[in-house]
C-alpha cells in the first residue's frame, strides 16, 4: 500500500482527495477512504 501511494503524483493525490470528499458529501461512504490516505500522507513525512 504504501509503495502504491509512495509512486501517486501530485495530480493523482488530488483527484483522490477530491473524490473521497464528495463521496462524503453524496454518499457519507468517503470517510474511509479518505482517512486511509491521510493515513499514508502523515506516514509518508
Amino acid at each position: 500500500m504504501k509503495n502504491w501511494y509512495n509512486s501517486l503524483t501530485k495530480g493523482q493525490l488530488i483527484f483522490l482527495y477530491v473524490i473521497s470528499v464528495l463521496l462524503i458529501l453524496f454518499y457519507g461512504i468517503g470517510l474511509i477512504p479518505l482517512a486511509l490516505l491521510v493515513f499514508l500522507a502523515l506516514g509518508n513525512k
